[in-house]
């Protein structure tokens, strides 16, 4: 008998199918040791050693219990795992349990797919558990711990509410409280934009221009009068208007790349409203059924056979021209030792978007929807570029009256669609975290533009006229000629603070900066929010005043530490370099510790926990 052991019991009954009668799955259940809950800190440092105290999980009990009997008749034990630290160090965990008797019989597999030819694939392959992966998660489980038993209790004189700290958690608080201060010191600037529409007569159509530079000037906010606005529009209704330039080329934008975890979240956070934590739960589920590969991936990378599958899919259901000759090859970074191999995708995407909506699916609503996202973005990925004609005209007014050039420049710009390529499959839709609204309000003003429409917007209105507008079809005009000017207005606008943060923007925000792992993201949004640091209104961030006295805290005793981005991210760095077998796990955590401790000990704390812990418990 061989044993394989899985984390999920939702994965066994497929994998049983698989892999027929001579084999035995089993879970367990997630993680079967931690470091315990209570009893102290439960890490010692000794001589440059650090020496975690596991214990098994007590919810655990029962499937530790199967899995030792279970090890005990088996001929061979493959620990089938989720393929990343996490995973690795589940199943280092698991060996530990399982004891001296079973190591002879270990090998380790790894799925990205619960599909029949990943599975069998990973079985003929099995490999010894990576160390390196291991000593990674367990730094990062050690660090996080440190961090939390040595920072909190010296925010207790902030008050009660006041209950924890975490070396990720806090940057993600520092980041909305940051911009929580730069909205509070925002003043808001009135000033005015002006509008030009124009005609060549016998070139149609119509269009409207907007003034960049004055007297050789970039105007940008400068216009801040609204007398001088309208003494500039007087003057300027009587000035001779004529191209200077106009520009036409053809732009060529790529397909966006497959999901990850990050973009996967953002997207479905602004597409289908879903928290993090319910995105992560509900790719889980549909991992565990076998519709996606896995799901906690910093790669965009795809397989050969994969990329084959999204063109075939292409060439059954598009025309040619979707087709490209060769496939799409999306840059990416280094892959760490952490990654998947693969971006998400669906394991069978020849079944169509709408696969799991069909009857007898046992899936849920939101299920569904998120595998279309999925699907779309994996198709999308590998269809042809599209095609767009952008045309930028330049307007002088009064030309020759400013040392020889134009008193102004009123620019208009125009977007016209040549060819949809991957947008056919939903544009906009397909792409992260440009929200819906902000492109409703586009065409809007794209349809005033096209009406002729030159009522001056109100100044708590979005300018979305720096833009190129979509719908605009402006005329091709030569340099010198003449223009005949419509219409002039002076356009009041207000400058506004920063946006809040959204939780898709924070976690672009926290990826960008390489804070934490996108897996975690969802789990460090929770805690922020449950802890009452930051509240979550019509979908916005605000930091809480709880959640700035605990940011002011941190940022005045741990300056140069873990509540600074840039040193979160060397750490993940460092992490990373651990996990490639560069770096040895415990000098890095014992030196982060040790300086850890003596900025908490300036900071209140009381006790030593890292050279003096309490008696562990278990």
């Amino acid at each position: 008998m061989r044993l394989v052991v899985v984390e999920s019991p939702n994965k066994t009954k497929k994998i049983r199918e698989f892999l027929g009668a001579d084999y035995r799955v089993a879970a367990s259940f997630g993680h079967v040791r931690d470091l315990p809950d209570k009893g102290g800190l439960a890490v010692a440092f000794r001589a440059g050693k650090v020496l975690p105290h596991y214990v098994a999980l007590e919810r655990a009990s029962r499937s530790i219990a199967e899995l030792q009997a279970l090890a005990g008749k088996a001929d061979e034990i493959l620990l089938a795992t989720d393929p990343d630290r996490e995973g690795e160090a589940i199943a280092w965990h698991i060996a530990a349990l399982l004891g001296p008797a079973a190591a002879p019989k270990l090998k380790r597999v790894v799925f990205h797919a619960i599909t029949r030819a990943e599975v069998l694939k990973a079985i003929a392959a099995p490999r010894a558990i990576d160390v390196g992966l291991v000593d990674a998660q367990q730094a990062r489980r050690v660090l996080d711990r440190v961090v939390g038993w040595l920072v909190s209790p010296t925010l207790r004189g902030l008050g009660k509410d006041a209950k924890s700290a975490g070396r990720v958690q806090s940057v993600a608080l520092r980041f909305v409280a940051d911009r929580e201060r730069e909205i509070a010191a925002f003043s808001a600037k009135d000033y005015f934009v002006l509008d030009a529409k124009l005609e060549r007569a016998g070139s149609p159509p119509p269009f409207v221009a907007r003034l960049i530079t004055w007297k050789g000037e970039p105007l940008a906010q400068r216009l801040v009068e609204a007398e001088t606005a309208e003494r500039t529009v007087a003057w300027c209704r009587k000035q001779r208007w004529q191209v200077a330039a106009c520009d036409r080329r053809e732009q060529v934008r790529r397909p966006p790349p497959p999901f990850t975890t990050a973009t996967v979240q953002q997207a479905a956070s602004v597409r289908l409203h879903l928290a993090p934590e319910a995105t992560m739960k509900l790719l889980q589920s549909l991992f565990e059924g076998g519709h996606i590969t896995y799901h906690r991936t910093d790669s965009t990378a795809l397989t050969p056979e994969a990329i084959a599958a999204a063109r075939a899919v292409i060439q059954r259901d598009f025309k040619p021209a979707y087709l490209p000759a060769q496939p799409v090859v999306h840059a990416t970074k280094a892959v760490n030792a952490q990654e998947a191999h693969e971006a998400i995708r669906p394991t069978h995407p020849e079944t169509g978007a709408d696969a799991l909506k069909a009857p007898g699916q046992a899936v849920s609503a939101e299920e569904a929807e998120l595998y279309r996202l999925i699907w779309t973005r994996f198709i999308a990925c590998q269809m042809a570029d599209a095609r767009d004609q952008v045309t930028t005209l330049d307007v002088a007014c009064a030309p020759g009256a400013w040392n020889g050039g134009p008193m102004g420049v009123f620019q208009a710009k125009g977007v016209v669609p040549l060819f949809d390529g991957w947008r056919k499959l939903g544009g906009d839709a397909v792409e992260d975290d440009k929200p819906v609204k902000k492109k409703r309000r586009a065409k809007a003003a794209a349809k005033d533009q096209a009406d002729g429409d030159l009522v001056a917007a109100g100044a708590d209105e979005a300018d979305e006229s720096d833009e190129p507008n979509e719908a605009a079809k402006l005329p091709l005009l030569d340099p010198g000629m003449d223009l005949t000017l419509l219409d002039l207005i002076a356009r009041k606008r207000s400058t506004r603070p920063p946006p809040r943060y959204t939780q898709a923007s924070l976690i672009k925000r926290l990826e960008r900066d390489g804070i934490g792992r996108p897996s975690t993201y969802a789990a460090i949004l929770k805690v922020i929010l449950l802890r009452g640091y930051v509240d979550e209104r019509a979908r916005k961030l605000h930091a809480t005043d709880l959640g700035m006295k605990v940011t002011d805290f941190l940022c005045r005793r741990y300056a140069g530490n873990f509540i600074e981005p840039d040193f979160t991210r060397r750490m993940e760095e460092t992490l990373d370099e651990i996990a490639r077998g560069e770096k040895a796990w415990e000098p890095v955590v014992t030196a982060a510790s040790e300086h850890l401790l003596k900025l908490a000990r300036a900071a209140g704390l009381w006790y030593d926990p890292l050279h003096d812990p309490p008696a562990p418990t278990g």
